[in-house]
């Protein structure tokens, strides 16, 4: 060691120190050349292209015979190859002084990779999911032609977010604003939302906590609250705890009725005529059928002539039912919100072909779900309004917003300031 010379311990890694007494360097000084050190290991890259397979494009990678058989092996633990689609990035790792592949990583989408790891015993799998971090961004700004226009195209918003917080808000204000027709140049928007960020920036999810549209000089405030005890109670109210959309959706599928709420019906397949408690709608197989209300699945199962059957408890007495479903995508007891997608449309049971079977029930009595006046999503009222109230006040807050409950003391200050 030189004299002077002090070691230092910083993790396990231990440092000379240079003696002060040292002399510093000149022009003279020798240079030792860079050291070149190879890496160990090769990395290659290849993409999956629409017509290939997984297994071909290893066979590119020199992975072929028994290997790749046993690597495919390893995989299906994780995925089916046969799901991967189009632009699936495998990377191959291989040691550079034998050429033989040590790693291969498989990305099935932007948030799992299934890791192949070669062992003395074979290929190994494991399921990688791409970490993520949560951020609250507000967003706020004028329309000048659309609101379209002024998210998509002029918005401080990320760009890979901006299409789904068009349709997010869009969503949002589906019942009281016309984004169409209503909304004009200079109205104003803001709303703060959660996002949940991949690594490279793009976001899994996004979910809007809180938004104020501005249109016509009215303001319109929403405030995503979802309470942990009641499963009715969840989507978007005013600060007073009202709701701003509808109770109920009119319609579980997207298709057209090919027959109507009917007491005396001639059914095609009994060849009697009998009570049609519900409304059928033409819809092919496979398609989804969304929750009309929030509530909760008391049933999910198959029940006779109805086939495979989905029953949905929901507030005031209300049920629904969704009959001859292909597929039944809920359990007994889960919580379902407006849209949530039950199942799939199907034909089982009586039936003659595809379609969906829609009840809607009040106090346990069928009703026409296309005539009767659907109730509106109750309010929160009682001990639940202190609990929305804390969360509410927190999230419009995040907007840089007034609580209700501050502007009427912020109106009252002046008064009582001139009175004293």
């Amino acid at each position: 060691m030189l004299a002077g010379a002090t070691l230092v311990g910083l993790g396990g890694v231990t440092i000379l120190e240079r003696p002060a007494d040292l002399p510093a360097p000149t022009a003279d000084t020798p240079i030792l050349d860079a050291v070149y050190a190879r890496p160990v290991e090769d990395v290659e890259t290849h993409v999956l292209e629409a017509g290939q397979t997984l297994g071909g494009v290893l066979a590119r990678a020199a992975i072929t015979g028994n290997e790749l058989a046993d690597l495919l092996l390893a995989l299906r633990q994780q995925h089916s190859p046969r799901r991967l689609k189009p632009g699936a990035e495998v990377t191959v790792r291989r040691w550079q002084n034998t050429a033989e592949p040590r790693l291969v990583d498989v990305r099935v989408n932007a948030d799992s990779t299934v890791r192949l790891a070669r062992s003395a015993f074979g290929w190994r799998s494991q399921l990688l999911l791409t970490p993520t971090s949560v951020d609250t961004v507000v967003v706020e700004g004028r329309i000048a032609t659309s609101l379209w226009d002024a998210l998509v195209m002029e918005s401080t918003a990320p760009v890979s977010d901006r299409y789904v917080l068009a349709r997010g808000l869009a969503d949002v204000y589906q019942f009281q604003l016309d984004f169409n027709r209503e909304i004009q140049p200079g109205d104003r928007f803001r709303f703060v939302y959660e996002r949940e960020a991949r690594p490279d920036g793009t976001a899994r999810g996004t979910m809007i906590l809180a938004a104020e549209m501005t249109s016509g000089g009215q303001s319109y405030p929403a405030i995503w609250y979802e309470s942990p005890r009641d499963p009715n109670v969840a989507g978007y109210y005013t600060p007073e705890g009202r709701s701003i959309q509808q109770g109920f959706s009119r319609y579980p599928v997207d298709y057209g009725v090919t027959s109507g709420f009917n007491p005396r019906r001639y059914h095609p397949v009994l060849g009697i005529y009998r009570a049609h408690q519900g409304t059928d709608y033409g819809a092919p197989t496979g398609t989804p059928v969304k929750a009309t209300a929030n509530g909760t699945v008391t049933f999910a199962g198959v029940d006779g002539g109805y086939g495979n059957l989905v029953r949905v408890r929901h507030f005031s007495g209300y049920e629904t039912r969704y009959a001859h479903l292909s597929r039944i995508q809920v359990r007994r007891g889960d919580k379902v919100k407006l849209g949530d997608v039950v199942g799939r449309v199907g034909a089982t049971g009586l039936v003659t072909g595809a379609h969906l079977h829609y009840e809607l029930r009040e106090n346990g009595v069928a009703i026409d779900a296309r005539k009767v006046r659907l109730p509106d999503a109750p309010a929160i009222t009682g001990a639940a309004r202190t609990a929305f109230d804390g969360v509410a006040a927190a999230r419009w807050q995040l907007l840089g917003a007034t609580w209700p409950a501050e502007r009427k003391a912020d109106a009252s200050a002046p008064a009582a300031a001139a009175g004293s």
